[in-house]
C-alpha cells in the first residue's frame, strides 16, 4: 500500500471526513516530502533551506529534484 492510502485509510479510521481528507491530503504529503529532504541531507536545515524546500515542493518538484538543489 502506498503512503497515501495509508494516510487515507489512517484518517478515515480517525473520523474524518472525505472533505477534511482532500483538503489536507496535499499539505501533509507535501509535510512528509519536507522529511524526507531533511533525511537525504543528513542534518537539520536552516529557516532558509526550509522555506526553499517549501517552495520547491508546492511547484511540484519531487525530493530528489530539491535535495539536488539544496547540494549545489
Amino acid at each position: 500500500m502506498e503512503l497515501e492510502a495509508l494516510l487515507i485509510a489512517a484518517l478515515r479510521e480517525a473520523g474524518y471526513g472525505p472533505d477534511a481528507i482532500g483538503s489536507a491530503m496535499p499539505r501533509i504529503i507535501r509535510i512528509m516530502q519536507a522529511e524526507d529532504v531533511r533525511i537525504e541531507m543528513g542534518r537539520s536545515l536552516s529557516r532558509k533551506e526550509r522555506e526553499y524546500v517549501r517552495l520547491q515542493l508546492e511547484l511540484g518538484l519531487n525530493v530528489s529534484e530539491v535535495v539536488a538543489g539544496l547540494k549545489k
